[in-house]
């Protein structure tokens, strides 16, 4: 069986003027929490989390969606992860909500990756303060580095249609067998790119790895195109650590058609580093527009 990749949610991101419309063509499944009763809906009305709205979306997502009751238990787990972060900025507390429902995911899903959200390329290379720096084969050898991959993906076309009609067609264009598959080969690309530690030694290395990548991403577009709604291009930009081995030279971005790739030309202050021993922690963005010198 293979592995689905599911996205957490916070109580407040069902309120972004194009929420979850990226993120079901992106994720197999969207955990979303919900108030749990009428007082609870209330309290949501008064922060403007619109419990309405939220009811409204997932009736549209339907299976695709799993909602999870925002229960006091789970309110005084993530209180006490706020007070512990209070120094960092306010919208890790929402990061500690998503983080949260990792604890109700049902036993019989196959694998999981709960991936940080970030809404905008400014908003991840703010919080997690990414800088350009000088790579250099000595400082690049054995050693644990940012890699950020870029791709290309669709969502139904803006235009005059409204939030809710935009979602249903994105439900309908991510949600038949093929396209299932499809996201499931882009995430396995995805999961074994940063767990081939000690497997980049060169550019070359890089290079194939990403047309791969672009091979992919063409059949998923032109099955996407084949069922006629208008769609757009958006990016998304996966952030995580490698482990790289001796590299014989310098590693340079590379891009190839919708995908791009940048190994050891960034540091981020606060991504945590890989081990040999476990999986790497990895941030995506989904985004608009291009970035990090993907021309």
């Amino acid at each position: 069986m293979a592995k689905e990749v599911w996205g957490t949610f916070s109580v407040k991101d069902h309120c972004d003027p194009d929420a979850f419309i990226a993120e079901v063509m992106l994720y197999d499944r969207l955990v979303v929490p919900i108030p749990t009763d009428s007082v609870q809906r209330t309290h949501w009305s008064e922060n403007r989390w619109d419990p309405d709205l939220l009811d409204k979306l997932l009736e549209i997502l339907g299976e695709r969606a799993l909602p999870i009751p925002w229960t006091k238990q789970r309110e005084e787990n993530w209180r006490q992860r706020f007070d512990a972060e209070k120094s960092l900025a306010a919208e890790w507390a929402f990061a500690a909500t998503r983080s949260e429902l990792i604890a109700g995911l049902p036993s019989n899903v196959t694998g999981v990756q709960v991936v940080t959200n970030f809404p905008t390329i400014n908003e991840m290379e703010r919080e997690l303060r990414i800088k350009p720096i000088e790579a250099t084969a000595d400082i690049l050898s054995h050693r644990s580095v940012m890699a950020i991959l870029g791709s290309e993906f669709l969502v139904p076309e803006n235009g005059r249609l409204s939030h809710e009609d935009r979602l249903k067609q994105a439900v309908e264009l991510s949600s038949d067998v093929s396209a299932g598959r499809k996201r499931a080969a882009f995430w396995r690309w995805q999961r074994d790119f940063f767990a081939d530690y000690g497997g980049i030694i060169n550019q070359a290395t890089i290079n194939a790895a990403i047309e791969e990548m672009n091979d992919l991403l063409e059949e998923q577009k032109a099955s996407i195109r084949r069922q006629r709604i208008k769609t757009v291009v958006q990016f998304s930009f996966m952030a995580g650590s490698v482990v790289l081995g001796v590299c014989d030279s310098p590693l340079t971005q590379y891009v190839i058609g919708g995908a791009f790739a940048s190994v050891g030309q960034f540091m981020a202050e606060y991504l945590p580093s890989a081990h040999r021993d476990q999986p790497s922690p990895v941030s995506l963005v989904h985004d608009a527009r291009k970035h990090f010198g993907w021309t």
